[in-house]
């Protein structure tokens, strides 16, 4: 495997949901850019105190400020890469982790992605999730078609953007980013994958930062939500995957 040092990252849009004066994950995201070597895009828009009352019309009224907030920064991103000249973007949220590997990973992602029909959406992150009997016995990089669960690292294509803002010309805004993509997905038809292993992971369920979202998490010490989130990892993940390497020999 080639180092993240000597893999070139793909020429493609990379966008990063944020809000002005999070400035700790913007530290962190030029880290990570100055490591990975890519260049990004800030989605500021719409944060939480600079939603007017025509954002408000798109947007269910029971949804709290920031989980509007952060739904619309990700539909924003659809309309920016509806504007450029690029078919593929990445989506990044500010606490997004690479693991060792991302780049050629994500390469070999988009090698995958040129054999799907056109309308799509690969998911990149999900490392604490639990997964099926199709993830835990594959060996060989390859998409698997399940739908998004968090949203700190996923692949679009314009396609799936038009059909997604087509949809919302009609509809609302009724749920969390991920949430909201994977219903209006499956409204739509457009399929959703995961890479057979995931590449990234959110520092806000590992703990590196306080959460912006969940309330719940955010009564937890950095050092619990450490520790749960490998003990996730794990359980979920990679002991099965050892038992099924096991058994196979």
């Amino acid at each position: 495997m080639l180092s993240d040092k000597d893999a070139v990252f793909p020429e493609i849009p990379v966008y990063v949901v944020s809000v002005r004066y999070f400035h700790d994950r913007h530290a962190h995201i030029d880290r990570l850019a100055a490591r990975f070597g890519f260049e990004y895009e800030y989605i500021f828009d719409y944060d939480a105190d600079q939603i007017t009352l025509e954002d408000w019309s798109r947007v269910d009224q029971g949804m709290s400020a920031k989980s509007a907030s952060n739904a619309l920064k990700h539909f924003e991103v659809q309309k920016r890469l509806n504007r450029s000249k690029h078919s593929v973007a990445l989506v990044l949220e500010d606490d997004v982790i690479f693991f060792d590997g991302f780049v050629e990973s994500l390469n070999k992602v988009l090698h995958l992605s040129d054999q799907l029909d056109p309308g799509w959406l690969i998911f990149l992150g999900g490392a604490d999730n639990k997964i099926d009997k199709r993830f835990v016995n594959c060996q060989e990089p390859k998409l698997i078609e399940n739908p998004i669960s968090t949203a700190e690292a996923y692949l679009i294509d314009r396609v799936g953007c038009l059909e997604r803002l087509t949809w919302l010309k009609s509809n609302i805004i009724d749920r969390q980013a991920d949430h909201q993509l994977k219903l209006i997905d499956e409204a739509l038809g457009l399929k959703q994958f995961w890479f057979y292993r995931p590449i990234a992971t959110q520092g806000s369920i590992t703990g590196e930062f306080k959460t912006a979202l969940d309330s719940s998490r955010s009564k937890k010490s950095r050092i619990f939500l450490r520790l749960k989130y490998e003990w996730n990892r794990f359980r979920r993940q990679m002991l099965p995957r050892a038992i099924a390497r096991i058994l196979k020999c």
